[in-house]
């Protein structure tokens, strides 16, 4: 009986599916978001593939590879870090809807704010309209830490 023999792709897939939990951490992290569903996505799907493999080579060669017991264990802890990272997926994505905030083509409240020169600038000054020229239309705010 030799169990000398580690089944790598039970290792490999189970890896795959820790990796695939963390990764959706990524989203809070200032990581590309454009590549991260596809990393999201595509960790938890080569992990559950090297976990079949792994499975039927432990059923198939369960003296060379330790028996069946390990590879249920391993399987069953990879499910769920794959419905871990699945429900993280989602969860990484869901943005509570705000009530107080202006919908679009709604009116903006009026609000005061300070300037780059400390004075008080109101949003209803900026969208008044000035000797000989017409109203503007809209008024872009950029909001910055510190001066650099």
């Amino acid at each position: 009986m030799n169990h000398g023999q580690r089944n790598s792709a039970l290792w490999l897939g189970l890896i795959l599916n820790v990796l695939a939990l963390v990764s959706n951490w990524l989203y809070f992290v200032h990581f590309p978001a454009a590549i991260l569903p596809w990393i999201n996505l595509i960790l938890p799907v080569f992990g559950l593939l090297f976990l079949l493999v792994g499975v039927v080579r432990a059923f198939r060669q369960s003296q060379a590879y330790g028996g069946k017991v390990w590879g249920f264990v391993v399987t069953g802890f990879s499910l769920l870090l794959v419905a871990g990272s699945v429900w993280l997926f989602f969860l990484a994505r869901h943005i509570p809807q705000s009530a107080g905030a202006p919908h679009v083509g709604q009116r903006v409240p009026d609000f005061t704010l300070s300037d780059s020169e400390g004075q008080a600038v109101a949003l209803s000054q900026l969208l008044s309209p000035t000797a000989g020229a017409a109203p503007p239309k809209a008024v872009l705010l950029v909001f910055y830490r510190g001066y650099w």
